[in-house]
């Protein structure tokens, strides 16, 4: 079903109303937010031409979009100006738009999103990121009530369109609601403003541009940078920074990359055109294959192998190196040049160590990958934005890939998209503190200081809902009303102190006391993870990185403080962490 029908049918009676009402009425909200007179703006549904002729009189070139010809005509008679461009198109695709080669300042859809049908919504959204200029706007009105299937109209909801949005890169920067100028009951209106995040630096506009626009013959370079977006953004501590770069091994990022692409190959996902799919990807070889019992989540920094296990890992992860090389990181270029983006600088092969350990030295004997410094700052501060659009990205080019052969791509592919770690996720601390129980040892809340019964959780310091990370240092014991009380607020500074002897006394007791094994691989996790870490750190040391870590969490992510209420008991009192039960 379309609208074009109605607008047809009633151009006259519908261009009166919507020429009773002035722009500054309707669209008050947006004027703060306006660009400078000059900007190019893209008016979608334009209608009788209200705001396109408002933006041409005030300065603006205007590009006006209306699919039904009666619309357009009586627009086009109305509102005379050499600024205003008159285009037939429709959204989700707007491909005589397209053809313009433009981008836009301010693209405005008013009273045109409940025409999108959902299952175009993102197809739309999708292809108006794409036009958006690196400052640029996109505002939305959204017809809030009933909807009027009889105008092939359909319901929205901010919170879809906000959901949606981060999947190009775009953020709300507004919201704003209002009463139906028309008077009508039971409609209402938001107007919803998104936008990309300003790093300052240039550096989104280029993730961007390499997301959507670049062109991609595999899924190789959507998969790269989703990568390094992982590692920025989890893995950070692994990186030694240059004052123009920043250096990565390599043998975490093929590590990465394998962890990545085993589920999908083993399911089948398509990550090539069919064209080319009388050959499987290059780096699926003999040693990748021998590795099929090997499950993702076991492809960790900690893990240990050994015997033939040991060197299919080895010479497959020597293997991908070399294919990032002369694929993705090769042809992933700076706009309108031939210079590659990333730089590789590989290492001479080494045997493979037995048994073999991936930690530090063996992931950096594959040599480095340097990121520009612009663009690993913008990984790191904005991967809440970039990753979801990177993983869209991949499942668009899968589903494109797949055709009509393997229906229901899409759902398959974002489960096995998701980077969690949940056979990870809190056994290791559980199992700890059965293992203290167990040897007459006492624990406590680290939020509150008081000792803990079987009514316990493992509370994740760091909120995983905002930041997936199950490494040891960073699972809490906590009483279960605390851990509720907290959810997803993040720790403050202040608190975060005041916890630091219960916290590094539960990590001795949990995992330094233990094993050799126990405590290299928990230092190993903090330091790939955490910033600024020295080499041999103590658990003071982890305390102050993390202090920097959550400072960058407040910054980028914007999560809600929270401050617990401790006991009045000291943690001072509890001698090195362990009191006899």
């Amino acid at each position: 079903m379309t609208p074009i029908p109605h607008y047809e049918q009633n151009a006259p009676q519908l261009v009166t109303q919507y020429e009773s009402l002035a722009f500054e009425d309707v669209h008050a909200a947006l004027f703060d937010l306006l660009p400078d007179p000059g900007a190019t703006i893209l008016d979608v549904g334009a209608g009788s031409g209200r705001d396109a002729a408002w933006f041409a009189s005030h300065g603006y070139d205007v590009v006006a979009v209306e699919p039904s010809d009666a619309m357009r005509t009586h627009g086009r008679a109305l509102h005379h100006s050499p600024r205003i461009h008159w285009l037939s198109d429709s959204l989700p695709e707007l491909a005589q738009v397209r053809r313009l080669g433009l981008t836009f300042d301010l693209i405005l859809l008013s009273a045109v999103w409940m025409h999108v049908p959902p299952a175009s919504r993102a197809r739309a959204l999708r292809k108006l990121a794409t036009m958006l200029s690196p400052s640029g706007r996109i505002a939305i009105s959204l017809r809030l009530g009933e909807p009027d299937t009889a105008r092939a109209m359909y319901e929205v909801t901010l919170h879809e369109l906000s959901s949606l949005s981060q999947q190009f890169g775009l953020r709300l920067i507004r919201a704003t609601d209002s009463a139906d100028r028309l008077g009508r009951a039971g409609v209402t209106w938001s107007t919803a403003v998104l936008g990309l995040p300003d790093d300052g630096l240039d550096a989104l506009p280029l993730l961007r541009h390499l997301v959507l626009m670049d062109e991609k013959s595999s899924t190789y370079k959507i998969a790269l940078l989703r990568i390094l977006a992982r590692i920025a953004d989890t893995a950070s501590g692994s990186a030694r920074h240059d004052s123009d770069y920043v250096a990565v091994p390599m043998g975490m990022v093929a590590l990465f990359w394998m962890r990545m692409y085993k589920p999908l190959i083993e399911n089948a996902l398509p990550q090539m055109p069919r064209s080319r799919m009388g050959t499987r990807p290059g780096f699926v070889t003999d040693s990748f294959s021998a590795l099929r019992l090997i499950n993702p989540f076991e492809l960790r920094v900690g893990a240990v192998f050994g015997g033939d296990t040991a060197k299919h890992l080895h010479r497959s992860l020597s293997e991908i190196s070399q294919l990032i090389r002369l694929m993705p990181a090769k042809y992933l270029r700076w706009p309108a040049s031939d210079q590659p983006i990333f730089e590789i600088r590989s290492l001479r092969r080494t045997s493979t160590p037995s048994p073999l350990s991936v930690d530090t030295p063996f992931l950096w004997s594959f040599g480095e990958l340097r990121v520009p410094l612009q663009i690993w700052q913008a990984l790191t501060r904005y991967n809440v934005w970039v990753e979801p659009v990177l993983i869209s990205e991949w499942v668009r080019l899968m589903e494109a890939y797949a055709g009509t052969s393997q229906p229901n791509v899409r759902q398959l592919a974002h489960s096995l998209l998701a980077w969690a770690d949940p056979e990870r996720d809190t056994r290791i601390a559980r199992d700890a503190v059965t293992r203290m129980r167990a040897a007459g040892n006492a624990v406590y809340c680290v939020w509150s200081g008081q000792r803990l019964r079987d009514d316990y959780d493992i509370d994740h310091c760091f909120p995983f809902a905002a930041w997936p990370c199950g490494d040891a240092w960073n699972l809490m014991p906590a009483s279960r009303q605390i851990n509720n009380e907290k959810s997803n607020r993040l720790i403050t500074q202040g608190a975060l102190e005041r916890a630091s002897e219960y916290i590094t006394n539960w990590w001795e007791g949990a995992f330094l006391a233990g094993s050799d094994e126990s405590r290299s691989r928990f230092f190993l996790e903090a330091g790939q993870t955490l910033p600024l870490l020295i080499e041999s750190p103590a658990p003071a040391d982890i305390i102050d990185a993390m202090k920097v870590h959550r400072i960058r969490l407040a910054k980028d992510q914007g999560l809600r403080p929270w401050e617990p209420r401790m006991t009045t008991r000291s943690s001072a009192s509890i001698p090195n962490g362990l009191q006899q039960v």
